[in-house]
């Protein structure tokens, strides 16, 4: 009788434990440097005559996969996943003229790095283990850079010195890394309110939001979306209107399996981002 409770105790820890790991929000919050960039370059950008999936020649941008190996010496996260994963951006990232491809992949043994916060070990990990004019994407057990604990974390372009993409190992394979490589070529989250909240019907698209008029305003999606993807939310925005958001939007916090589109507007972004500030990551 013991023995059963105790196996059904660690059924009980497996469920939760996996359950949390499925509601790790998107770490990466905007900031003012950066939407402060957006409103500078909005009308040059907004200019540019885009048309997602047209652009030709396709760029292969490489990717450096660092796999930190947790305290029983173990990675973690199986590579077939990873390339799932890496497979999936490049299908989304060929409309705005990339792709992705694994050029290296190192297992790193210490697994102190493995605990990515804002602190001295996360810039020795940099300093020996990052690549330059490659994308470095790191696995580790658990990322920690803000409050609180998030499934992915990296940087917007205007950040000198930023090819790094840190990814919780529970993550590694659907649309996470596709997230991460939104906002490291230009994307703020659909629920983006460091610039102020979009109104439901738009009218301060360009200011507030994630500053793109063809996704739809979000409340943020963290924990309202249900396992059959539709939104339980009842937040109404600053005009009293209720949010309809977009489950399918890759840059929401909307369940993963529910996620599937970038806008076109989105796509001429990340264009207009890659080419200003992240055209030395290709293949020579």
């Amino acid at each position: 009788m013991k023995k059963i409770r105790n196996l059904l105790l660690l059924a009980a820890l497996f469920f939760i434990n996996c359950l949390t790991s499925a509601q790790l929000p998107d770490g990466v919050t905007a900031t003012p440097s950066f939407i402060d960039t957006i409103i500078v370059n909005y009308q040059e950008e907004s200019s540019i005559p885009f048309d997602p999936g047209s652009t030709d020649p396709v760029v292969s941008i490489p990717l450096n996969i660092s796999i930190i190996m947790n305290r029983k010496g173990l990675p973690g996260v199986s590579r077939s996943d990873i390339d799932f994963s890496v497979d999936l951006a490049s299908s989304y990232f060929r409309n705005a003229g990339m792709e992705f491809y694994i050029d290296t992949i190192q297992y790193i043994s210490d697994y102190n790095y493995s605990f990515i916060t804002y602190n001295k070990l996360r810039k020795e990990l940099l300093t020996k283990h990052a690549f330059s004019n490659s994308i470095n994407i790191f696995f580790a057990d658990s990322i920690k850079m803000g409050s609180n604990a998030s499934y992915g974390f990296t940087y917007f372009p205007d950040e000198p010195d930023s090819n790094y993409i840190f990814l919780d190992k529970d993550c590694s394979r659907g649309n996470f890394l596709t997230t991460m490589l939104g906002h490291y070529m230009g994307l703020l989250s659909t629920h983006e309110a460091a610039g102020g909240r979009e109104m439901v019907n738009g009218e301060n698209c360009a200011s507030s939001g994630d500053l793109i008029c063809d996704t739809y305003a979000d409340p943020d999606l963290f924990n309202q979306v249900i396992d059959s993807c539709k939104y339980i939310g009842n937040t109404r925005d600053e005009t009293g209107i209720y949010y309809i958001p977009s489950v399918a939007n890759i840059m929401s916090n909307s369940a993963d399996k529910c996620k599937c589109i970038l806008t076109p507007m989105q796509y001429r972004r990340i264009y207009y981002y890659y080419h200003r500030y992240r055209q030395h990551l290709k293949s020579e």
